[in-house]
């Protein structure tokens, strides 16, 4: 990538606000987001997803509960950790192939994508600023909400839930595709929603913005390096600030 120093001034239009942003960087960086709560917003639906399914099972858990065991966390942790028994293959395959069912139905029947996220998308891709998915979420879950966002192809660095053995807050996801994009990690910025996924992040020696999704600002503002309520007005400016530091 051929932007190692660079000056850059432009106007960005954003729901018809003009922002003037004055970008300056010496290295190249890169631009990490989390799926779920960051890319759509769905966390709502991921739990009323998951209640669904363990009422299946006669297991009836709370929004804490849920929130304790699901977000952030690839599926098999969560089935291991309620269910809290030995669970074949088989078994773990099939209850996978379910709650992945419910989840998908949830995204297209309710599922809306964070304000701003497609045009700040393509603000990064056209100042060659690299960016890539890190998700606990399966492959298809990932192709249904880029599909939704009209981004499927701006994306061709993407870590799903298939490519790693742990679960948020392990640093492994982020150490993983920092390494697919080939920028050290002290040079990637991270969005998050979750407390597990910042902690993931800052674990991995990264910046975090927080999307107030699924926790509030003051919520989210001890642990985030920032925190952002969508994408609606946030410029380069801001990862640069943050990465400077």
């Amino acid at each position: 990538m051929q932007n190692l120093q660079y000056k850059v001034t432009f106007v960005a239009k954003y729901n018809s606000v003009l922002i003037k942003q004055l970008i300056m960087t010496d290295k190249p960086f890169a631009v990490i987001f989390d799926m779920d709560g960051v890319i759509i917003d769905s966390n709502p639906l991921i739990t009323k997803a998951w209640k669904e399914f363990f009422r299946m099972y006669d297991i009836d858990l709370t929004d804490e509960q849920l929130n304790h065991y699901v977000f952030g966390r690839i599926s098999t942790d969560t089935l291991n950790l309620v269910f809290n028994k030995p669970i074949s293959t088989d078994e773990m395959l099939g209850y996978q192939k379910q709650i992945e069912g419910l989840v998908r139905s949830r995204y297209r029947e309710d599922g809306l994508i964070v304000p701003g996220f497609k045009n700040f998308v393509e603000l990064l891709i056209a100042h060659q600023i690299p960016v890539a998915i890190a998700t606990s979420s399966p492959a298809e879950s990932v192709a249904i909400v880029l599909d939704m966002a009209g981004a499927t192809s701006y994306f061709t660095v993407i870590t799903d839930s298939s490519q790693v053995q742990h679960s948020k807050p392990h640093p492994q996801i982020y150490l993983k595709t920092a390494a697919k994009l080939g920028i050290p990690p002290v040079d990637c910025c991270v969005f998050e929603d979750s407390f597990s996924g910042i902690q993931s992040a800052k674990n991995a020696g990264m910046k975090v913005i927080g999307i107030s999704t699924t926790h509030t600002q003051e919520e989210l503002s001890g642990l985030a390096d920032a925190v952002i309520p969508d994408f609606t007005h946030i410029g380069i400016d801001l990862i640069s600030e943050l990465l400077a530091k």
